[in-house]
């Protein structure tokens, strides 16, 4: 490499002269960490050593360096400790944080009156393991979820796509999505409405015609009149 012709005098002297006050600067650095007992290491060797002398290897008299040569200790170090104290605490956390969420498990078996036995099921564990690999953000089901396409979903899964051929549910306007959805994902399965419960949907409607709905109001308060008054039956 050969030095810029273009670089001014000034320039060059301003360029020096930085170099040097930076060498001054690392000498004194240097002379320092020697006098505290860390030794002109860098900061990143530092902490390798300190880490390495906790888990005991290297000498008793010191630790040992990125370059493999012990590190001298000095007057302040009987006054710290190479003890992770950071990693205990956190570990001491996690452990009341599980213990707590243990409590938590235990709380809803025993409302519930579960038998204990039942973490010996062999879904328990895929379970749990899948609510702690999604996170925090875990919403669990609904009881309406449970009751309609997660069951019919589980079920079809267990008994086997190919043995499965028609499932029947109600007519209700929130069966109709999870049936439309059922028939997407399973191609050869086929998703019909409840006959009787259809039935069931026209006599409503058919009920609220004015020309019924004045004889149903009779009928109805014929009915609320007997149940009221046993003597009548």
């Amino acid at each position: 490499m050969k030095p810029c012709n273009k670089v001014s005098e000034d320039a060059r002297l301003e360029c020096k002269e930085a170099l040097t006050n930076f060498k001054d600067k690392k000498t004194k650095r240097n002379e320092l960490l020697q006098e505290i007992g860390m030794g002109p290491t860098s900061m990143h060797e530092n902490a390798l050593s300190k880490t390495i002398g906790t888990l005991g290897i290297g000498s008793e008299s010191g630790s040992v360096s990125g370059s493999g040569e012990p590190i001298p200790r000095g007057s302040m170090d009987k006054f710290t400790t190479s003890q992770p104290r950071q990693s205990t605490l956190n570990s001491k956390w996690k452990q009341e944080e599980m213990k707590e969420v243990c409590r938590k498990i235990g709380r809803f078996m025993y409302s519930k009156g579960l038998p204990f036995n039942i973490v010996n099921d062999p879904y328990w564990f895929p379970m749990m393991g899948a609510i702690a690999n999604f996170g925090p953000r875990f919403k669990p089901p609904s009881m309406h979820e449970l009751r309609t396409w997660i069951l019919k979903e589980e079920v079809v899964e267990e008994i086997g796509e190919e043995n499965v051929v028609q499932v029947i549910i109600d007519n209700a306007s929130n069966y109709v999505n999870p049936g439309m959805r059922l028939m997407e994902k399973r191609r050869r399965l086929w998703w019909t409405p409840c006959a009787a419960h259809c039935i069931d949907l026209m006599l409503e409607d058919i009920g609220k015609l004015n020309v019924h709905a004045t004889t149903l109001s009779q009928a109805r308060q014929v009915v609320k009149f007997i149940y009221g008054h046993t003597w009548v039956s």
